[in-house]
């Protein structure tokens, strides 16, 4: 969730930590001690990179009005949201009828936006909790029994009433993640709602001066 910038100045830091460590300990040790400079560096570039990225963290949580804990907890939500998403992405290439593989491939992008937004702004992961412990777990569960189902040479009328009533739930799991993400985006909805507003009221103010200045 630490921007790019994050991790280039982290490393670089780490890099010169261990350059540092592996110049000095070469300079003070001698014969085949000086091999222990190598291991030195490297296990000085490690917990320069931890502490770093500690600090990092906690300085990106508190911009964020959250705790550490909450910022890692949030961190680990998005980690296994990706892989169920990963997950759910195998599965529209599996089943066989195209309304399905378009179901599931827009609820693959639904999926991934949110998770976008609130990578983003973790922040929001608040707005959308429910995606990241119920929705989006269901809908990769229902999807694997639903092409599992499908791609089983079975036919029947109980077979085709679970199918049925499968893609009906797929449906409806795709209805309450395009809310979640209007959950996701209402905050910024609102906030340019405000600006809008703002902009609509200063030039009002603007013309309403204009026209006082021409009447005089």
């Amino acid at each position: 969730m630490l921007n790019t910038m994050n991790f280039i100045t982290r490393h670089l830091i780490n890099f010169f930590v261990g350059f540092a460590a592996f110049i000095i300990a070469g300079i003070n040790l001698a014969g085949a001690a000086i091999l222990l400079a190598i291991p030195i560096s490297i296990a000085l570039y490690y917990v320069s990179n931890k502490l770093a990225l500690t600090i990092q963290k906690g300085k990106r949580s508190k911009e964020l009005g959250i705790t550490p804990s909450e910022y890692s907890h949030i961190e680990e939500q998005i980690k296994q949201a990706k892989q169920l998403i990963q997950s759910l992405s195998q599965q529209y290439i599996r089943v066989r009828s195209i309304r399905s593989f378009k179901l599931i491939l827009e609820m693959s992008k639904l999926s991934k936006r949110i998770v976008n937004i609130v990578q983003k702004n973790p922040s929001k992961f608040y707005a959308v909790e429910d995606f990241f412990y119920a929705h989006l777990p269901s809908a990769v569960e229902l999807t694997n029994k639903y092409t599992l189902l499908s791609n089983e040479q079975v036919t029947g009328t109980e077979i085709h009433l679970a199918l049925e009533d499968t893609r009906k739930t797929l449906k409806d799991l795709h209805v309450t993640m395009e809310d979640d993400l209007k959950s996701a985006l209402a905050s910024d909805i609102e906030n340019l709602r405000i600006e809008l507003d703002f902009a609509k009221l200063s030039n009002e103010k603007r013309k309403e001066r204009l026209k006082i200045g021409g009447e005089e």
